[in-house]
């Protein structure tokens, strides 16, 4: 038994052969190339499908929804950490930047514009 009678490569169409040859060929291109964190993103949208897919089965299960409603109520779910995410650095923003001004505030204060700083043992040395 091959492996291409376990896929059911034989009933494939010339166009569908083609297509998953040039996929493959381009994910190992891409795996070899200095661009190979790409793949990361890719594997990261499938598994972000996946769970949203999970979500949406689970929903399909527990509540009476349509197949419609449970996309959207998963997407929805799905969207809550990122909110969460967005909520805590603006919070966090607001936060720091308060306090980066009251330092540029006082690092402000402790100089004069266009007066030389000088220690209180300073004699020039030319009168």
């Amino acid at each position: 038994m091959t492996v291409f009678s376990m896929v059911g490569v034989g009933t494939w169409s010339a166009g569908a052969l083609l297509g998953y040859g040039l996929l493959a060929g381009l994910i190992v291109a891409l795996a070899l190339s200095p661009q190979r964190w790409l793949l990361w993103y890719l594997f990261g949208g499938m598994v972000y499908w996946l769970a949203v897919e999970f979500m949406q089965s689970v929903l399909l299960q527990w509540f009476t929804l349509s197949e419609w409603h449970s996309y959207v109520t998963a997407m929805g779910i799905s969207w809550l950490p990122l909110g969460g995410w967005v909520l805590f650095r603006a919070m966090r923003y607001d936060d720091l930047s308060q306090t980066v001004q009251r330092q540029r505030e006082l690092e402000a204060a402790r100089y004069i514009e266009h007066t030389p700083v000088y220690d209180d043992d300073y004699q020039p040395r030319f009168h």
